[in-house]
């Protein structure tokens, strides 16, 4: 990835219906180009895909939660590969710590997300019976725009120098 590719993606990432001539236009490129490196950043897996963000909570999705669970190892990859089926799993991770699979899920209520817990996960074979929920009351920030020159972690903005020690203020 070059400067170019980088300004691409920050736009891309801005939140504006930008379209790729718009992009061009304000990086003094062609809009082919623009296209053809959106394209090859698809094809890397850079950019995942293209797509308007979604509110839950305002299309009826009340219930956001992260869920931990364990799993045998040999039921791994099969619970994995039938979570990332389910339409309300936002997100399913592979994660070290208290738990080897953690996910995020979203529900319209919190009945509907028991049901989904105790009928779809529990249910599934290698899962051990204890999951940790931790339901969403209040979200502060919620992004999807990534800083892509590592300015939070080098001490740009507002940062936190990850070299010297936190003293809140």
């Amino acid at each position: 990835m070059d400067e170019t590719d980088l300004q691409i993606l920050e736009a891309l990432q801005s939140g504006e219906k930008t379209s790729f001539r718009k992009i061009a236009a304000d990086l003094n490129l062609a809009p082919s180009t623009v296209h053809a490196r959106v394209g090859k950043m698809k094809k890397e897996g850079i950019i995942k895909t293209i797509a308007a963000i979604v509110d839950p909570l305002k299309v009826g999705y009340h219930n956001i939660a992260n869920l931990g669970l364990n799993v045998e190892s040999f039921h791994l990859e099969d619970v994995i590969e039938t979570l990332a089926t389910y339409e309300n799993v936002l997100l399913v991770t592979t994660a070290s710590g208290d738990h080897n699979i953690i996910l995020q899920v979203v529900a319209p209520d919190e009945k509907t997300l028991w049901h989904f817990i105790t009928y779809k996960i529990r249910t599934l074979e290698g899962v051990h019976p204890q999951i940790h929920v931790s339901t969403f009351l209040t979200i502060h920030k919620w992004t999807h725009v990534l800083d892509l020159r590592g300015t939070s972690i080098e001490g740009g903005g507002n940062a936190i120098d990850i070299n010297k020690p936190f003293v809140p203020k």
